[in-house]
């Protein structure tokens, strides 16, 4: 007998492919600048899920900008 993926599996699955079908969806419209939008949902979500990651990301950010725009005391 086939065992039957559990709840959480399926949620998982379900979740997994609406993001990929939206980073899709927004590369089609808008290219890079649409894949850089559904990161930013993903992330956005993530931290709601979770309010103590939004220091991480923040910290992610600032390590990022530091790097790409030459100011390391933003």
């Amino acid at each position: 007998m086939q065992q039957l993926p559990s709840v959480s599996d399926v949620k998982q699955a379900r979740r997994s492919a609406h993001w990929a079908e939206r980073q899709r969806r927004q590369v089609e419209v808008r290219g890079p600048a649409g894949l850089a939008d559904a990161w930013w949902d993903r992330a956005r979500a993530i931290c709601k899920a979770n309010p103590e990651l939004w220091n991480d990301l923040a910290r992610t950010l600032e390590n990022w900008t530091g790097r790409h725009d030459g100011s390391h005391d933003a």
